[in-house]
């Protein structure tokens, strides 16, 4: 060929075309059966070695499927978050400096200047400036202004020195059991007048807590109805609760359409069999339903042509492989030979 089509470089005669297109139109099922052998092809890559492998012969089948044997429904896996929580002094020290995009050329901006240095940002501008424009391209204008801003880094300090208190009021012990911290938390908030809002508690809380698996899991809230620990309604403490999911945890199952059983039984004995046994903590989100049929599970379909048209074939003995690679060790040494006489 004159040009490499990577995968496609597969040639087929107008026989193999006549067969194709017969099956096809006659609707029948055909058994594996060897297509015609292409025209030789010229290669371009010089010399062959003498053993070089031998592709085995294509074959070609016909199959008849119904059309739901190629459809499935994707159903979302979820599993709770279980975080522990801890108000160390480097927690707290972190809270001087702004999330993302803001905190390394904050930490620089202290590192460089020391403490109160956002009284002197305006005095500093231009050499801060010329570091931005040098180390932190990502910083847009707007960003920068907001930077030389003393408002945000006040926000910043006035949120480190709540936090402050609110260690002395809690303790600074490791709690692997957020729901019991958050009812502290609570509490301490109550006791020292401190307020946070909905902006402080995100990055107080972003700072002090981290993911564990040993952890117990966040209850989202507490329902009023039956346990179905299926569709995430578990029974925790005494009580029924639905717990706050892990997005990094979130999955998707694809399960196979069987129109002989309802979509719920379908799903169900798919979980309980396939994701139940290896994440006991696990339960399928009922929100993601198929826009046309409404039921559990977006639909859709893909041609699988490995799966049902492979055809197995056995690797070579390790007795061929052996005499082929002796074969090319002499070949490469009588070059060598010639090489070196």
């Amino acid at each position: 060929m004159r040009k490499s089509l990577g995968s496609k470089r597969n040639l087929m005669s107008d026989d193999d075309i006549k067969t194709i297109t017969r099956s096809f139109g006659a609707f029948e099922v055909i058994e594996p059966q060897v297509l015609n052998k292409p025209a030789e092809q010229k290669s371009n890559r010089g010399r062959q070695s003498a053993n070089a492998k031998v592709e085995a012969p294509k074959t070609f089948a016909s199959k008849i499927f119904e059309s739901h044997e190629f459809g499935y429904r994707r159903i979302t896996i979820e599993r709770p978050l279980r975080l522990s929580a801890q108000i160390t002094d480097e927690a707290i020290e972190g809270l001087r400096y702004a999330p993302k995009p803001f905190n390394a050329f904050m930490r620089w901006i202290y590192e460089e200047f020391g403490e109160g240095c956002h009284q002197h940002l305006s005095e500093n501008e231009t050499v801060i400036r010329t570091r931005i424009k040098a180390d932190f391209k990502e910083l847009k204008e707007k960003q920068i202004k907001e930077l030389l801003d003393s408002k945000l880094w006040q926000f910043q300090i006035t949120l480190m020195n709540k936090a402050k208190t609110l260690q002395d009021a809690i303790s600074s012990e490791q709690s692997n059991d957020f729901n019991t911290f958050e009812v502290s938390l609570k509490a301490a908030l109550k006791q020292t007048g401190a307020a946070l809002d909905t902006k402080e508690k995100k990055q107080f809380l972003d700072a002090i807590t981290r993911k564990n698996p040993e952890a117990e899991p966040v209850v989202k809230k507490v329902l009023k109805e039956e346990t179905q620990p299926l569709y995430g309604a578990f029974m925790y403490k005494g009580k029924v609760v639905e717990f706050q999911s892990d997005g990094d945890l979130r999955d998707n199952e694809n399960v196979p359409l069987n129109p002989s059983v309802s979509t719920t039984t379908l799903i169900e004995t798919y979980f309980n069999r396939e994701v139940a046994p290896h994440v006991p903590d696990a339960w399928i989100n009922a929100d993601k339903c198929d826009d046309k049929d409404g039921e559990i599970g977006i639909v859709g379909y893909e041609i699988p042509f490995n799966r049902h048209f492979y055809q197995y074939q056995p690797p070579r003995s390790l007795e061929a492989i052996d005499a082929d690679l002796d074969a090319v060790s002499k070949r490469i040494m009588g070059l060598l030979a010639e090489v070196h006489s």
